[in-house]
């Protein structure tokens, strides 16, 4: 049986994001978080969210002036992220 994968789109990481990734992945989920807008700077650094998959939104690390990632998504593969999931969280 495989995992329910639930996706996090985080535009800020805070406690209650971070205890929210840690509870769906202690329920067993397979979680992939893709962080957008200013969340894009804590990619590589101790406030990144431990996911089993971690993205960032290439548009927004463009428009911030961060170089580019291996991590990093367009619109599109975000969209089908959002349609594969079996629940989407937004914060």
């Amino acid at each position: 049986m495989s995992r329910t994968t639930v996706l996090h789109l985080l535009t800020v990481i805070d406690a209650a994001a971070l205890a929210a990734v840690a509870a769906d992945r202690a329920l067993g989920h397979e979680v992939h978080c893709v962080l957008l807008h200013d969340a894009v700077y804590a990619l590589g650094t101790d406030r990144e969210p431990r996911c089993d998959r971690l993205s960032a939104g290439a548009d927004d690390r463009r428009r911030r002036g961060l170089p580019p990632t291996e991590s990093a998504v367009e619109y599109p593969a975000i969209v089908e992220a959002m349609a594969r999931a079996a629940r989407v969280v937004s914060w």
